[in-house]
């Protein structure tokens, strides 16, 4: 077995390689193209290294949801359920279980922004 960094770590380096070093040895219309890759990269490592919010996690969220709506929550795939849960939402399925339910998509949330936007939930106290 070969000793080498996870693919999140690699995946971390690039990000910042790209967004320090490479966007100031690129041409300037170029650059924004950078600062994406290098987003695009630091999402990615994210999204798979050890602290990633796991979608079995999402899924066992969203079946609580549905069975408070009544529903089978069955065993699809965690954005069925998230599917699914949002049209028993819409229907009022979930009227009587409101607190759950925003308890419930608050975790989601911060699950999908410590991704997407790691610190964003610094800024928690300001929700509504």
């Amino acid at each position: 077995m070969q000793d080498h960094p996870p693919a999140h770590a690699l995946l971390e380096q690039l990000a910042a390689w790209l967004a320090t070093e490479l966007r100031g040895k690129v041409p300037r219309e170029e650059r924004f193209g950078v600062l994406v890759a290098a987003n695009v990269a630091a999402i990615v490592a994210r999204e798979i290294g050890p602290d990633a919010p796991s979608p079995e996690a999402e899924r066992e969220r969203m079946a609580r949801l549905l069975e408070l709506a009544g529903e089978e929550a069955g065993d699809g795939s965690p954005r069925d359920a998230l599917a699914r849960a949002a049209a028993a939402i819409r229907a009022g399925r979930l009227d009587d279980h409101w607190a759950e339910a925003v308890g419930a998509l608050r975790e989601s949330v911060r699950d999908k922004l410590a991704v997407a936007h790691p610190g964003y939930s610094e800024f928690e106290d300001s929700w509504p």
